[in-house]
């Protein structure tokens, strides 16, 4: 575990260097090439170049390094995201140009087109949408792991209670509105149990920061597929 946080914080410095240095990019290009093909492998549209699958996916990467941000998480699960949406979005538009796939004649029904076509589109999306989730769910773990637990070690510290759950979704609440607490979690990557204890339970701070760190890490980042599991925050007042 202290291993791969040391590589993690080593690959971190050599993604800030490649932001302005041209020869450090392109050795992460080249040293990361497997990564960047399985990213390849795992979203292919029948009808695609593999070949400009994999030039996309190399600018997604570069892109990637211009825009990381290491208070967000790991640089590899980042880059995973950013190439693997961008390889979507070439899908999606290449689906919409061959939507005119078949050329009407008295022997081809319509209806039979549209529902073939239907059913395609079906299927791709919820492959999508799976994949979406999967590289998310990575990528939230990897987040998770710098503030010392994982969705496994989550799952049992979860509130068992409905009460429970809005003290804690209204604790995560706070941190997010307040920018002082905000940027003091991402900098010291632990919960502001002082501060936050002034007003909250210290009791439900202590039993659930786990769980209170895990609403504020999937509402503040970029985890639409995830997010979207979590209650919304309760905004109602909850006597303790």
């Amino acid at each position: 575990m202290e291993e791969q946080v040391v590589l993690q914080r080593q690959l971190a410095v050599e993604v800030q260097l490649a932001k302005t240095d041209k020869h450090a990019l392109n050795t992460l290009l080249h040293d990361y090439m497997p990564f960047i093909k399985k990213c390849v492998s795992d979203v292919f549209f029948k009808g695609q170049s593999k070949e400009d699958n994999l030039t996309d996916a190399m600018l997604a990467f570069a892109h990637s390094v211009q825009t990381y941000n290491p208070e967000h998480g790991a640089f590899i699960q980042y880059a995973a995201v950013v190439i693997h949406n961008r390889l979507i979005d070439n899908a999606r538009k290449e689906i919409a140009l061959q939507k005119p796939l078949f050329s009407l004649s008295a022997k081809v029904d319509e209806k039979d087109i549209t529902w073939e076509a239907d059913t395609a589109r079906q299927v791709y999306n919820r492959a999508e949408e799976e994949n979406n989730l999967r590289f998310e769910i990575e990528a939230v773990n990897t987040e998770f792991s710098e503030y010392g637990f994982s969705w496994a070690a989550l799952l049992k510290n979860c509130p068992k209670q409905e009460r429970s759950r809005r003290i804690c979704q209204r604790i995560a609440a706070a941190v997010r509105e307040n920018p002082e607490l905000f940027a003091g979690m991402l900098k010291t990557r632990q919960l502001p149990v002082t501060r936050l204890a002034e007003t909250f339970p210290r009791k439900a701070l202590e039993k659930y920061r786990q769980y209170i760190v895990s609403l504020i890490i999937l509402a503040s980042g970029d985890y639409p597929y995830v997010y979207s599991f979590v209650p919304q925050f309760f905004s109602g007042e909850e006597t303790v």
